[in-house]
């Protein structure tokens, strides 16, 4: 085989078991770049002054936060929100800060993992404006 074909297959097989290894967990999402998954609109989002001004962003009835016992955001959380019934409706990593869901006026169940702990929060999505629930993980120490 020649060698600049076995390089192209080589790489193609890395790509191809990195998609079927991601495939069972969360959809990664773009960065500033709104998104619908499952039929419902997301983005994420970072937390500097271009994206806190961003007149995108209040469009979303909730606005999904995670930090460490320092209260510091954390980022490449593996999210998902389950309706009142228990119904899992998306789930996704963020490499940002901020995940903004637009959900439709209701309670739901967010659900964020990092380093492989676990936590949940309650949030109820109004009629109008925008929520923010904070998804709090204690166990993961702030910046020495």
């Amino acid at each position: 085989m020649h060698p600049l074909t076995f390089a192209v297959c080589v790489v193609a097989a890395a790509f191809i078991g990195s998609a079927v290894a991601r495939a069972d967990s969360a959809t990664t999402m773009p960065i500033d770049e709104p998104t619908v998954i499952d039929g419902i609109n997301l983005a994420c989002t970072g937390v500097g002054d271009e994206a806190r001004s961003d007149p995108r962003w209040p469009g979303f009835a909730v606005r999904i936060e995670f930090a460490n016992a320092a209260a510091q955001y954390l980022s490449n959380v593996d999210v998902s929100v389950a309706d009142e019934s228990g119904k899992t409706l998306f789930q996704v990593n963020c490499d940002s800060a901020w995940i903004l869901a637009d959900l439709l006026p209701g309670k739901y169940t967010v659900s964020g993992t990092f380093e492989g702990i676990t936590k949940t929060a309650k949030v109820t999505a109004p009629t109008s404006g925008q929520t923010r629930v904070v998804v709090r993980f204690p166990e993961v120490p702030g910046d020495q």
